[in-house]
């Protein structure tokens, strides 16, 4: 690698943690940087353990009996595309934030409300409550993975909001081909994109030691707090919480800047499932 500031990725191989339209995209973006994506998905969506609930919710979302449904990652979306569920023009969308946001977008649906900043469920609850009433808004959904913690719900709730929650799916782990598995262990690998809390875990099972040399980027803060409880030594930390945003960074900076020092505790970066 060299010390070039613009076009650091060109020539990299960089592992891409999620398949699907996510992880092409991904390797699509760093194709046009020069760089080599590996495709090599660390977790997975699944569908939940009840599924029979998980249906009744998405037919009352089909069917307009939601207000406002609240969407935190792209993975719930693909849920609803993957169960031919639209989401009616008379239902307004909060997504926390660009990536989840663009994905409701691909789907065929307007999104009303992402909050300004850091991309979580926190922000997302807090921005959205403000002005609203919960005599006017009417009944809303959150639609999260069995992971997602139920902070929106909960705050909701605690504020006289009508809310139902969905669990749209469930996050695994997904075995690494042995081959991947040597390129991350010899070094064959430049740079790790670490996307969430799933991931890093996953990673750490399955390849306990990466090489001094490689590069762990984490997509946010809050992800680089769980890796740094993990044990990595997170060498970049992008601050909006979007994979295209992350990706952007890493190749206009300088490939030997110094590693991010340990992130104070945060809340997750949920641009992507937990």
């Amino acid at each position: 690698m060299s010390s070039v500031a613009a076009n650091a990725l060109r020539g990299s191989r960089v592992l891409i943690p999620r398949g699907g339209p996510w992880g092409q995209r991904v390797a699509a973006d760093l194709d046009r940087r020069g760089a080599e994506g590996v495709i090599a998905p660390l977790i997975a969506s699944v569908p939940p353990r009840d599924v029979a609930a998980r249906d009744r919710a998405f037919a009352a979302l089909a069917a307009g009996e939601y207000a406002w449904l609240f969407v935190t990652s792209a993975a719930a979306v693909e849920q609803l595309v993957a169960a031919g569920v639209r989401i009616p023009a008379g239902t307004h969308v909060a997504a926390v934030g660009r990536a989840t946001a663009r994905a409701v977008a691909d789907a065929g649906a307007e999104v009303s409300f992402v909050p300004v900043g850091t991309s979580s469920a926190a922000a997302l609850v807090a921005q959205w409550r403000t002005g609203r009433s919960p005599a006017t808004t009417g009944r809303c959904l959150v639609l999260r993975s069995d992971l997602a913690t139920a902070l929106i719900s909960d705050e909701l709730e605690m504020r006289g909001f009508a809310v139902d929650v969905c669990i749209g799916y469930r996050t695994v782990g997904v075995d690494l081909a042995p081959a991947v598995r040597g390129d991350l262990a010899a070094g064959r690998i430049d740079v790790v994109l670490l996307t969430s809390l799933s991931v890093g875990r996953e990673l750490r099972r399955q390849v306990p030691e990466l090489p001094a040399a490689t590069l762990v980027a984490s997509i946010g803060p809050g992800t680089t707090a769980d890796a740094v409880a993990l044990g990595y030594r997170v060498g970049y930390t992008a601050q909006t919480q979007a994979i295209d945003a992350l990706v952007a960074e890493l190749d206009a900076r300088a490939r030997t800047a110094p590693a991010s020092a340990p992130a104070a505790a945060s809340a997750p970066d949920q641009e992507d499932p937990r």
